[in-house]
């Protein structure tokens, strides 16, 4: 029956499945741990094949990898990772982010270093939708570091770099949200990107200005004055609706900024 479902899978997965489900049924107390397991894996590879099933994949996933889990653990890693992938695009964050913590805080992954960083990214955002934001904020940190050397994914590294540094602010680690907006304001610079350079620096002067205590915490006016003098070249040459937007926030932000710089300290705070 397995057989049969093996080649049906390719095109008519739907027929494969239910093929697979019978063989479970039937083979569940003669078949041996290994068998089981590649037929559960099958399984997988059927529904997956399917638009819209995603709650089943993670499901047949998990109890794929806990077949898997006593015969080979690297076998069983990767259908933790299916399975937390599928719940994260299911928008079920808290058995997304059970699926993901069994490979991902035990030990190492053996998968490339671009898809290893997209994994941890949707760990992260799953963890953010639970608002565990100081481990989102590291797995995205680790995310960063697997693809900070690689040329053609620098845009991706810079918006792990970005979600890390807003997942710190959420957390109240503030400092090292502050060096992780400038962090990546500079990558975004570096690939002429403006808008989103833009964001991070206003960001970051956000954080500058309200400081600990109500102190300032670093020259936010400067942070400004660069950023609007960049955006003022920029719509000089082009004055495209984006730029000319990202200008008309910015100096509305200033504006803001200035009037809360001369606020008391207890009634300062940032643009809701």
């Amino acid at each position: 029956m397995a057989g049969i479902a093996a080649a049906r899978l390719a095109d008519a997965p739907e027929a494969a499945e239910q093929q697979l489900r019978r063989a479970l049924v039937v083979g569940a107390e003669e078949l041996a741990g290994r068998e089981l397991a590649a037929m559960r894996t099958q399984l997988v590879t059927a529904v997956a094949a399917q638009p819209g099933r995603d709650r089943d994949v993670a499901r047949a996933a998990a109890s794929a990898a806990a077949c898997w889990q006593p015969i080979s653990s690297a076998d069983a890693v990767h259908l933790w990772l299916v399975a937390g992938r599928a719940w994260h695009r299911a928008g079920r964050h808290a058995e997304a982010v059970t699926a993901f913590d069994r490979p991902l805080l035990t030990g190492p992954v053996e998968y490339p270093a671009a898809e290893l960083a997209l994994v941890r990214a949707q760990f992260a955002e799953s963890l953010n939708h639970l608002g565990r934001y100081r481990q989102a904020a590291w797995q995205f940190d680790e995310a960063a570091r697997l693809v900070a050397g690689s040329p053609a994914l620098r845009r991706r590294h810079a918006d792990l770099v970005w979600s890390a540094a807003v997942a710190r602010e959420c957390c109240g680690q503030e400092s090292a949200a502050l060096g992780g907006y400038l962090r990546a304001a500079g990558l975004w610079g570096e690939q002429d990107k403006i808008v989103a350079r833009a964001r991070c620096l206003r960001a970051a002067a956000w954080l500058q200005l309200r400081g600990p205590n109500g102190r300032v915490r670093g020259p936010w006016w400067v942070t400004i004055d660069v950023l609007m003098a960049e955006l003022n070249r920029r719509v000089a040459a082009e004055p495209a609706a984006h730029l000319v937007e990202e200008l008309k926030s910015t100096r509305a932000q200033f504006a803001q900024m200035c009037a809360q710089s001369s606020r008391p300290r207890e009634h300062r705070d940032a643009p809701k």
